[in-house]
């Protein structure tokens, strides 16, 4: 079972220069001019989707995430072929097909993951609210893949369950483009997106999730994020 992917509750562009020639003028980007980018855009995202990459330890997956306010998600997994997580505000589902196994988790503020909390605005307010935020060592964005975006270092206020530090690469309009971490033990993490779409109006009934009749439910299993 050390594969299976627990999550629960990431997305969330500022061609600012540092310097610039005689005549121009200098604009500078603070920490927190990039999270208020970063809450201007979670606010104004209805719904999106994604397509992902999930790094555990040695072990990749991929497929698209769907999220919806307030609080619906929804990844299906391409690889592993078939494997699908939902979640809502009050519980995850978590269905591994070659297993037939369904994990059934209530989630709470302790069983948060930190990873998937940039998936959602409750989340990113949860990041805001628990970690201290920083430039990684220049508050100029870099190149990230065929764009720019700022790389940022989170590292948490105070001991808790969860990530002790993120790293973290934000688009310059503030759109979480991947977070990465080590998880409690010593599994670095990672989570990115690409081809993102928002506000595409996504029905609610995608993120109802039936019981496979022939899969076993595990319910409440103490997850190590």
């Amino acid at each position: 079972m050390k594969r299976i992917l627990f999550i629960v509750a990431l997305l969330p562009l500022l061609s600012l220069p540092l310097f610039a020639q005689e005549g121009v003028d200098i604009q500078i980007v603070s920490i927190n001019d990039i999270k208020d980018r970063m809450s201007e855009k979670s606010t104004a995202i209805e719904d999106y989707t994604a397509q992902f990459i999930w790094v555990n330890g040695d072990v990749r997956y991929t497929g698209k995430i769907k999220y919806k306010k307030p609080d619906m998600l929804l990844l299906e997994f391409v690889e592993p072929e078939g494997q699908k997580i939902v979640a809502n505000e009050r519980v995850l589902f978590i269905y591994i097909p070659y297993l037939k196994v369904v994990c059934q988790q209530s989630l709470g503020e302790d069983t948060e993951s930190s990873i998937l909390s940039t998936a959602s605005e409750s989340g990113l307010s949860k990041l805001f609210e628990e970690y201290s935020f920083s430039f990684y060592d220049t508050s100029e964005p870099q190149p990230f893949g065929n764009t720019s975006a700022y790389h940022l270092k989170l590292v948490q206020k105070r001991p808790k369950v969860g990530f002790k530090q993120m790293d973290m690469w934000v688009s310059e309009n503030g759109l979480i483009l991947q977070s990465s971490s080590v998880s409690p033990n010593g599994v670095t993490v990672s989570l990115s997106f690409s081809e993102i779409q928002l506000n595409v109006e996504l029905p609610d009934y995608i993120f109802e999730f039936e019981v496979p009749a022939d899969a076993q439910i595990i319910r409440n299993i103490i997850v190590p994020f």
